[in-house]
């Protein structure tokens, strides 16, 4: 009996060691440690006090998240923060492989600022694929990263946000395997962004340096997304490889006061005459002419494009494009031009938006060329709008007066957030006229 009841224990003090082999414990530790990699590190260094099988899962996982969890950190918060992560960085296996470090910290008040420069310059020693930098702005300030170009032969994607940018660090000539960079909140003091690798480049709600226009010089470029940023308009350069490109302006700096709404035709005006370097006229729209599919949006008072259209190029490849309220100006110079320029467009999106009285104005001098409508191939028509008003019939009056042939014109009005939108479709610009003016007809009827 003795002897039963000791083989009884044995089996008992056995059970739970069976029961953990063959749950989370039977993983390998590669599995495990791409687990503690979603956690942030404070809390995937604490899970060495589980088992001693996980004392050193830690030191290896291939993604670091640098957090303070959402607190503010004070003086004390930061030194503490940064004994921690400089602390983890050394004692960290060298050898393990590193996918890619996040730093994304909240408001801190004190003198003391967290070592990001070190944290993100370490990352990049341990060949970290992607790097994340993620500050809060705290009464509009900014933390500046250092002035020092990154290096870096395996970097893939790049995030920045709330950083000031200056040109070292936007100089990417030292990254050759850097194919993503995506920036937001930024300001970027530069004088150019600079990377023979890029493909997809994303700049949302950033500040350009306001005296000097910077330039953006990224050949290899095959997606770029410029969305509501502010001081002067950025210059791009050639992107021969360009697919997809996404404009949207803001209130930017750039204007002319001698003539509002377009541009005064003097080469000695800063803003509307040529950007004197050798490099062309055009701000924006030589950079985008390779593209095969735009969306332009703009405010109705946006200068940019208006000036760019002085010295409109071809786009040889462009096969759809969105414009919107901004190019709905008096005569429609700018959607002709458009229409002129662009020999394969097949579809073209015209969004309305403002009211009809906030896009009458002065017309802007455009590269009209006197010679018919390039843009043969065209075949949908695609107009959005809350209201059919007359800038709807004035689009549908200049195709016809033109004898622009559109095989397909879709109109869509947004009725109201809850009932959806209704829609139209016509196979010519004259019949889309009859059909809306028996409508008018009807409702005031």
């Amino acid at each position: 009996m003795p002897k039963e009841q000791a083989t009884a224990s044995r089996r008992r003090k056995a059970a739970p060691e069976a029961r953990g082999s063959e749950g989370i414990d039977a993983l390998p530790g590669e599995v495990l440690q791409h687990v503690l990699s979603f956690l942030p590190v404070a809390e995937a260094v604490q899970t060495c006090v589980l088992a001693r099988g996980w004392r050193d899962l830690w030191k290896s996982m291939p993604v670091l998240r640098i957090t303070c969890e959402g607190r503010i950190l004070n003086r004390r918060g930061v030194r503490r923060l940064n004994k921690f992560v400089n602390h983890l960085l050394l004692l960290r296996d060298r050898s393990a492989p590193l996918h890619a470090c996040e730093i994304e910290l909240s408001t801190f008040h004190s003198q003391d600022e967290p070592q990001v420069n070190l944290w993100t310059r370490h990352a990049l020693l341990c060949q970290a694929r992607v790097l994340s930098v993620h500050l809060s702005r705290d009464n509009n300030s900014f933390e500046l990263l250092e002035d020092l170009p990154l290096v870096s032969p395996h970097l893939t994607r790049l995030e920045l946000c709330n950083v000031v940018l200056n040109d070292s660090i936007l100089n990417f000539s030292s990254c050759p395997a850097l194919e993503e960079l995506w920036m937001r909140g930024c300001y970027i003091q530069a004088d150019m962004i600079m990377s023979l690798s890029l493909k997809r480049l994303t700049i949302l709600d950033c500040i350009f340096y306001p005296n000097e226009r910077t330039r953006i010089s990224v050949p290899s470029l095959v997606a770029l997304e410029l969305i509501e940023c502010w001081g002067r308009t950025p210059l791009l350069e050639s992107m021969p490889s360009l697919v997809t490109g996404s404009i949207k302006l803001a209130d930017c700096d750039d204007c002319c006061g001698k003539e509002a709404g377009g541009s005064c035709v003097d080469d000695t005006c800063e803003n509307c005459g040529s950007n004197g370097d050798g490099s062309g006229d055009c701000v924006l729209l030589s950079g985008l002419s390779d593209a095969k599919s735009l969306e332009l949006i703009a405010e109705p008072c946006a200068f940019i494009l208006k000036r760019d259209l002085m010295w409109c190029p071809t786009f040889s490849k462009l096969k759809t494009l969105l414009l919107n309220d901004w190019c709905m100006k008096a005569n429609l110079g700018a959607l002709m031009c458009f229409l002129q320029h662009t020999p394969v467009l097949e579809k073209l999106t015209i969004q309305l938006c403002q009211a009809p009285s906030s896009w009458m104005g002065t017309e802007g001098s455009y590269n009209l060329t006197g010679q018919p409508f390039a843009s043969s191939k065209l075949k949908v028509l695609e107009i959005k709008c809350e209201k059919i008003d007359e800038r709807v019939h004035r689009i549908l009056t200049f195709l016809s007066t033109y004898s622009i042939h559109v095989e397909q014109i879709n109109i869509q009005q947004s009725i109201g957030s809850s009932e959806g939108t209704q829609s139209w479709t016509f196979s010519s610009a004259n019949s889309a006229c009859v059909a809306l003016a028996e409508c008018s007809v009807e409702e005031h009827g």
